[in-house]
């Protein structure tokens, strides 16, 4: 590598630095967690993301590397996706979601039966401050109504899910969550249920509906029976919520179990965005 590349390479290092310094600390956030990647897309959503970025160059030659674009090649900037808003989401009677949600075949779980996806389509009915209701439609079914409200909460909504409009209804501070409810029927019946929850920063997720940039927050519910049952009802699992602000919404939820063999929902299941349209 001659000197005039090396010098080249540190000047451009040099100014990227510096200007971190005005970044916005999302974008810095961002690429901090991608700068390492081997993954391709990761960068690219980068790319996507901040099209005039600070650390754009730096990305577009972190590509061309991984690509095996020939040296001194510099790829073209990719447009940011049309669907995708930069800003927070304010929520809109009519706003709508539709996920996918699927079962996944784990380690040990020898001789189940395949289960088939489930669409999930929900629009928005009214908003008012710290409160919404929406609409949950399966499989094109009839639609059932759901209120929603800035608490922290573990509901069924078609699946076990943990309050999909969080982030819309207030500030999600880093660290723990307080007060963790759940409305779940059979943790007011025959189990005992508690949860803990955590804001584990940001990041970007990948689903069939695109690359976004969002909050993670990591739930550890735990349950136990009755004074009268058995251990056997003793258990827990994790679930993990990916909230994206320029829709409003959650995008993704992957739910674990981690303990247990009697339980007092689904605890396997993974919730996708497919799409999505914002008034």
């Amino acid at each position: 590598m001659t000197a005039r590349i090396l010098l080249a390479i540190a000047l451009s290092l040099a100014a990227a630095i510096a200007a971190a310094q005005a970044s916005d600390p999302a974008e810095i956030a961002f690429w901090e967690s991608v700068r390492d990647s081997k993954d391709p897309a990761e960068l690219r959503a980068y790319v996507q993301r901040y099209p005039n970025g600070t650390f754009v160059f730096l990305a577009q030659r972190r590509l061309a590397a991984l690509e095996g674009a020939p040296a001194g090649t510099r790829p073209q900037r990719a447009p940011a996706p049309a669907a995708v808003a930069r800003q927070p989401h304010v929520l809109q009677p009519g706003d709508s979601w539709t996920y996918r949600l699927s079962y996944p075949r784990l380690r040990g779980q020898w001789g189940q039966a395949e289960r088939a996806p489930v669409t999930h389509a929900v629009t928005l009915s009214s908003v008012e401050p710290g409160r919404v209701v929406d609409a949950l439609a399966l499989d094109g079914g009839t639609p059932v109504q759901y209120t929603h409200d800035s608490n922290s909460t573990l509901l069924a909504q078609g699946a076990s899910i943990f309050s999909p409009y969080l982030l819309a209804l207030g500030q999600l501070p880093p660290g723990r969550l307080r007060s963790i409810t759940s409305t779940e029927p059979n943790c007011t019946r025959r189990f005992v249920c508690e949860a803990k929850a955590r804001v584990a920063g940001s990041e970007p997720v990948q689903v069939p509906a695109g690359t976004f940039f969002a909050t993670k927050v990591i739930i550890d519910q735990e349950w136990r029976g009755g004074s009268i049952a058995g251990p056997r009802m003793n258990g827990g699992r994790t679930l993990t919520v990916w909230y994206a602000p320029e829709i409003g919404r959650a995008v993704k939820y992957s739910s674990r179990i981690t303990a247990g063999d009697q339980t007092p929902m689904d605890p396997n299941f993974d919730l996708e965005l497919v799409s999505y349209q914002l008034k």
